[in-house]
């Protein structure tokens, strides 16, 4: 009986430790595989998939842009834009992206990226800023009379954002 009993503490022992390194494995596992699957993403109100490569290269052009490095963040946002067009992210990233070109002083690029998310997405939280951008943008390439329209157009279209607020103070400077 003590034989046994020591036999059967044995195969116990065994199996609790086979048990571990098993769960061990299966946890090794699941670690590797989350570094892959894609993530669920809230951002300006929208919530979209993204993978994560995809988040990872977001947020990294954005740090570089709040660091100031307006020219680095430039080129991350460009090449974002250009790997990810079909992402949540893509419309947030022009936001960017036009704002480091703002920042260089590439106001015809810039313009062009605002545009651009204005017409890839006119409901999105940045559209009224990005409005107002090019309405910045007309403003610095002396085109005072497209900046004005542009200005009028954003009060129109979003009246109720802060955006429109801006503009009025805009067009009331201008006149």
């Amino acid at each position: 009986m003590a034989t046994l009993r020591g036999s059967n503490e044995q195969l116990m022992r065994a199996l609790s430790e086979i048990q571990r390194q098993q769960k061990d494995q299966m946890q090794a596992l699941h670690d590797r595989f989350s570094k892959l699957e894609p993530v669920t993403v809230q951002l300006d109100g929208v919530e979209f998939v993204a993978d994560q490569a995809e988040t990872r290269d977001y947020d990294a052009a954005l740090a570089v842009f709040r660091k100031g490095d307006f020219a680095s963040a430039q080129s991350l946002f460009s090449r974002f834009v250009a790997s990810y067009p079909a992402s949540g992210y893509a419309v947030p990233a022009l936001f960017w992206l036009g704002n480091a070109q703002y920042a260089t002083r590439d106001y015809k690029g810039a313009m062009a990226n605002f545009r651009a998310l204005i017409a890839k997405d006119p409901e999105h939280l940045r559209t009224p800023e990005a409005v107002l951008s090019v309405a910045n943008c007309q403003l610095e390439l002396k085109d005072a009379k497209g900046a004005r329209k542009t200005l009028t157009d954003l009060i129109k279209a979003y009246p109720k954002s802060e955006a429109a607020i801006a503009a009025k103070e805009r067009l009331a400077t201008l006149k």
